[in-house]
C-alpha cells in the first residue's frame, strides 16, 4: 500500500541518526546534499556521494563542491571527501591537508588495467588544446641471415660413331634417357665433267700482182760529145737511163684459224663418312636421329656445373627513433571540473 511521501531537512548529524520511511527524502544542510531513505538504514543514501567529479559551467564551485585545481584542503574540514579519495591525488602537507584532483588543461581517463593507479597524470594540453607527446629514443637491430649455396655436379656422355646407328644412354635424376641414332654410309657422288667445243676461224689470203722482171725495161739515152777540144772526133756517152713501166708482186696475206679449246669441269666426289651423336641428359624420352653424313668423330657434352647460389646476409639496419614531438589538437570546449565534498 502506498505511503505518504515526506521531505525533511537537517544537519549531517541529524541525517546520520535518522532512519526515514521507505522513499522518504531529506536535505543535508551541512553538505547541501539530498538523501533518500529505504526505511531500514540510518542516514539513508546520498544521491551524489562525496568524491563525485563532474563538469560544471560556472566560474566557481557551487556549495558542497570544490574545483578540481590540485588545491590542498583540510583533512578535517573535508573529512567525507578525504575518506573517499584519500591522498590519491596528492598528500598535501603530509599531515593536515590533502590534494583534490587537477583537471586543469586535462581530460579525465578511466581507471583500467593499462592505467591502474588513481591520480596518475600524463601531461596537459597546451595553448589551443594542443597535446604534446613525450620524447622517444631507441635503437632496434635485426640479426643478419645468410643462405648457403648449392652446386650441382656435371655429367659428360661418351659419343659412339659407327658405320650404322649409334645408341647413347644418359642419366640425370634417376630416370634414363635413351637417344637412338642411325648413321648410314653415304655413297660417293660424282658430278659429270662438261667440255665445251672450240671455235676455229678460216684464213684469208689475198692475191698478188706480178709485172715484168724489168730486164728489158731499162732504156739508155746516148749523146755524142767531142773527145777533146783539140780532137775533132766524137764519142757517145749515156746521158740517162729510162725505166719502163713494170709491176711488183704482193704476196697473199693469210690469217690463221683461231681455235678456243674445250673448257672441262672436273668431277666432284664426296667421300664416304659418318657422324656420331653424343650423350644427351634429360627426363625420360627418346629422340630419333636420322642419317648423318660426315667423317667419323665423337661429340662430348661437357659437364654442366650449377654454381653455388649464395643469398647474402640480409641485415636490417638499426632503426634509430630520435626525439620527436607530436602536436595534436583536440576538439574541445573549456569547462570547470568540480568534485563533491
Amino acid at each position: 500500500m502506498a505511503t505518504q511521501l515526506q521531505f525533511r531537512r537537517g544537519t549531517s548529524a541529524q541525517n546520520n541518526a535518522f532512519t526515514g520511511a521507505a522513499g522518504e527524502i531529506t536535505l543535508d544542510t551541512d553538505t547541501n546534499n539530498i538523501r533518500i531513505h529505504d526505511g531500514a538504514t540510518a542516514g539513508g543514501a546520498e544521491i551524489i556521494p562525496a568524491g563525485t567529479i563532474m563538469a560544471y559551467g560556472g566560474a566557481s564551485a557551487p556549495t558542497g563542491y570544490l574545483l578540481c585545481d590540485a588545491s590542498a584542503v583540510s583533512r578535517t574540514t573535508y573529512a567525507r571527501l578525504f575518506a573517499a579519495v584519500g591522498t590519491a591525488f596528492g598528500t598535501g602537507d603530509g599531515s593536515t591537508t590533502f590534494n583534490v584532483p587537477d583537471l586543469r588543461d586535462k581530460v579525465p581517463l578511466g581507471k583500467g588495467s593499462n592505467n591502474a593507479t588513481l591520480g596518475t597524470t600524463t601531461g596537459s594540453a597546451g595553448a589551443s588544446s594542443v597535446l604534446t607527446s613525450a620524447s622517444k629514443t631507441g635503437v632496434t637491430t635485426a640479426a643478419s641471415n645468410t643462405g648457403t649455396g648449392n652446386t650441382g655436379t656435371g655429367n659428360t656422355g661418351t659419343s659412339t660413331s659407327g658405320a650404322s646407328g649409334v645408341s647413347i644412354t644418359g642419366a640425370t635424376d634417376g630416370s634414363g634417357v635413351t637417344i637412338t641414332g642411325s648413321t648410314a654410309n653415304s655413297t660417293a657422288t660424282t658430278a659429270a665433267s662438261n667440255t665445251g667445243t672450240g671455235n676455229t676461224g678460216t684464213g684469208n689470203t689475198g692475191t698478188g700482182t706480178t709485172g715484168g722482171d724489168g730486164a728489158d725495161d731499162l732504156t739508155p739515152v746516148n749523146v755524142t760529145v767531142a773527145a777533146s777540144a783539140k780532137d775533132s772526133s766524137v764519142t757517145s756517152a749515156i746521158a740517162e737511163i729510162t725505166q719502163a713501166n713494170h709491176t711488183h708482186t704482193i704476196p697473199a696475206l693469210t690469217v690463221p684459224a683461231l681455235s678456243i679449246p674445250a673448257l672441262t669441269i672436273p668431277s666432284l666426289t664426296v667421300n664416304n663418312h659418318t657422324h656420331g651423336v653424343g650423350t644427351l641428359a634429360g627426363s625420360s624420352h627418346t629422340h630419333g636421329v636420322g642419317n648423318l653424313a660426315g667423317s667419323s668423330h665423337d661429340h662430348s657434352i661437357p659437364a654442366l656445373s650449377i654454381p653455388a647460389l649464395s643469398i647474402p646476409a640480409l641485415t636490417v639496419p638499426s632503426l634509430s627513433v630520435n626525439s620527436f614531438t607530436v602536436n595534436t589538437t583536440l576538439p574541445s570546449e573549456v569547462v570547470n571540473y568540480i568534485i563533491k565534498t
